[in-house]
């Protein structure tokens, strides 16, 4: 989707900047003008995904962050606004199943932990980022959920709990920060044809050579981007508190 310039000027904070997901944010979020922070507690990750981007015109850069602690989420913020003096837009992508589980065999801190990387830091990341936005007179707010928060997701309860959480907050904060210009919505990817997920994807061909249609197939990290980038932008001014899948049809809940 050509999208060139639709953000000039604008200052976007990505969180886990360093996976499929994410480095496809940032470099949608390049292409459409904006200046870019990628933020990832994996340092390593977060190095090449920055020199990856480089190679994009634009502004980009990197702050290792965990987004389950305050005071990096602190850090985070003060020098994204002490480096581009404002922060427009704040997609909060950090997150992941982590581990497939039986709930019974769950243990506590596990809980505790999957709730805090993909709910919790929703939360925190948010409740920091909006007085900045609300000095720069409005922003845009894209949480990244999971279609794991709108199915039963039995093999992974904590993940699905966690999502589903992040799309009623969605809807929430919404309602509290609307009366300062600011959009909050969210993006529900199904399973996203990324590298870490390679080898959980379907032949693209059916048996007799011919293309699965494309709605039959995993979107591309890129199609999650793009729709990102659109729900930052002019065009999606009035849409706020809603809830974006973006899946195969076999997905459909």
């Amino acid at each position: 989707m050509n999208m060139k310039n639709e953000l000039e000027g604008r200052v976007v904070v990505v969180t886990g900047g360093s996976g499929g997901i994410g480095r496809r944010l940032g470099s949608a979020y390049l292409k459409a003008g904006a200046k870019v922070v990628l933020a990832s507690r994996n340092e390593s990750k977060l190095d090449k995904a920055l020199q990856e981007l480089k190679a994009i015109e634009g502004e980009v850069l990197a702050i290792p962050t965990d987004v389950t602690d305050t005071e990096s989420v602190d850090d985070l913020v003060s020098k994204t606004v002490a480096r581009y003096g404002k922060l427009d837009v704040l997609v909060n992508n950090a997150g992941g199943a982590m581990f497939i589980k039986s709930p019974l065999d769950l243990k506590k801190e596990e809980w505790s932990a999957a709730i805090d990387l993909n709910l919790t830091s929703v939360f925190l990341c948010s409740q920091r980022a909006v007085p900045e936005m609300i000095k720069a007179g409005g922003g845009r707010i894209i949480n990244v959920s999971s279609v794991a928060g709108i199915r039963m997701s039995p093999a992974f309860v904590h993940y699905g709990a966690a999502k589903a959480g992040v799309i009623n907050l969605t809807k929430s904060l919404a309602s509290c920060w609307g009366g300062h210009k600011i959009n909050v919505n969210c993006i529900a990817p199904g399973l996203t044809a990324t590298e870490g997920v390679a080898d959980w994807l379907p032949p693209k061909s059916k048996k007799d050579g011919t293309p699965v249609p494309m709605l039959e197939y995993p979107p591309d990290p890129e199609h999650v981007a793009d729709l990102a980038v659109f729900l930052s932008g002019k065009g999606s001014q009035h849409i706020t508190g809603e809830l974006f899948p973006i899946r195969a049809l076999t997905e459909l809940a």
